[in-house]
């Protein structure tokens, strides 16, 4: 393990100790030089590191505070549709898709570590009963997926589903990791869809992850924000 990164697993411990509480003020980069006998260098990054990891926050001109955070930290998580608080009487949900391609795109390739190379890229509406309410485009690489056909697109209604028989890849039980945010310029092409009253939508990046740590997909998902809710206890 690297110097600097030693330095921000012991900061990290403070805090999570509560030797640091939440919105008091950290180390300073030449408190860090003194305290762990490292470079300006290293110091600026340890300080970098954490801002980016969410575990502190920067005041110009005042230093560097603890954040509240969750990074890290074990809590239940419980995430619901609200499908039953809207809807009074049982509806089917399904799933419409409304492009299936093949690509080949830097940026995508980026977020999925690797070199510029062919993906698949399938892009469905999520619907209960006639009412659409996810807006899901899923980009996993071709070889991953040899000899895909991608000229029944019924076949990628249930992604998953055809995943698992053709190629014995269960996505439900792999790792993933998931960041959301909320978003009110939601992209036209998009809100046509399931905001098309101008309502603000959850945002996901989601990651699927083989056992090795390479990543099996990347998925890009919107939610109209009366179909989406989470609970958070620690």
């Amino acid at each position: 393990m690297k110097k600097y990164e030693k330095i921000i697993n012991d900061i990290i411990l403070k805090i999570k100790t509560g030797i640091f509480k939440e919105g008091e003020q950290l180390y300073t980069e030449r408190e860090i030089k003194e305290i762990y006998n490292v470079s300006s260098t290293t110091a600026v990054r340890v300080l970098n590191e954490l801002e980016v990891t969410g575990y502190i926050f920067r005041v110009q001109g005042k230093g560097s505070f603890v954040n509240k955070t969750l990074v890290n930290k074990r809590v239940y998580l419980t995430e619901t549709n609200n499908f039953n608080k809207i809807f009074k009487e049982a509806v089917a949900e399904r799933s419409e898709v409304i492009d299936v391609q093949l690509v080949q795109d830097k940026e995508l390739c980026s977020k999925l570590q690797l070199k510029n190379q062919k993906l698949l890229k399938v892009t469905r509406i999520k619907y209960i009963g006639t009412t659409p309410w996810a807006y899901q485009t899923n980009y996993i690489p071709i070889k991953y997926l040899p000899n895909i056909n991608i000229t029944d697109i019924d076949n990628f209604r249930e992604l998953a589903t055809m995943i698992r028989k053709e190629y014995r890849i269960d996505i439900h039980q792999e790792k993933s990791k998931k960041t959301m945010k909320v978003i009110t310029d939601v992209p036209d092409e998009i809100s046509k869809y399931i905001a098309p009253n101008g309502e603000p939508c959850f945002e996901f990046d989601r990651y699927t992850y083989f056992s090795d740590g390479k990543i099996f997909e990347y998925v890009k998902i919107y939610i109209n924000y009366k179909y989406y809710s989470i609970t958070i206890k620690d």
